[in-house]
């Protein structure tokens, strides 16, 4: 029997070296997606080890210190923020810690005008 090489899916080190948010950046919405990842894995009682197991089954390259990151820094790139969300049983949103009720007006965003 001929061995079968594991997938070779895409590497998805969740996000950029860590790094601080700068004056300017969304400090608080980071920090929101921080908690949403955090919330959505502790509702599903997954380990860190856990959740990144079911994404290697996947095909997807992660690691517990790259899981780590995202959940500390809510920084995340989306082909990650996806996968997650499928594993957690959420959507994106969710992870990021939007709620799910409350319907976006345009009378909510500032304008130049």
């Amino acid at each position: 029997m001929t061995p079968v090489a594991a997938p070779s899916g895409p590497t998805l080190e969740a996000a950029p070296p860590i790094r601080r948010p700068t004056t300017g950046e969304p400090t608080v919405e980071l920090e929101r997606v921080a908690r949403g990842l955090r919330g959505a894995r502790a509702r599903t009682h997954l380990s860190e080890a856990g959740v990144v197991a079911i994404l290697s089954r996947q095909g997807v390259a992660l690691t517990v210190p790259g899981l780590r990151r995202c959940e500390s820094t809510g920084v995340i790139a989306l082909a990650l923020a996806s996968c997650l969300a499928d594993i957690y049983g959420t959507t994106t949103d969710g992870l990021a810690g939007r709620r799910f009720s409350r319907r976006a007006s345009l009378n909510d965003f500032q304008t130049d005008r």
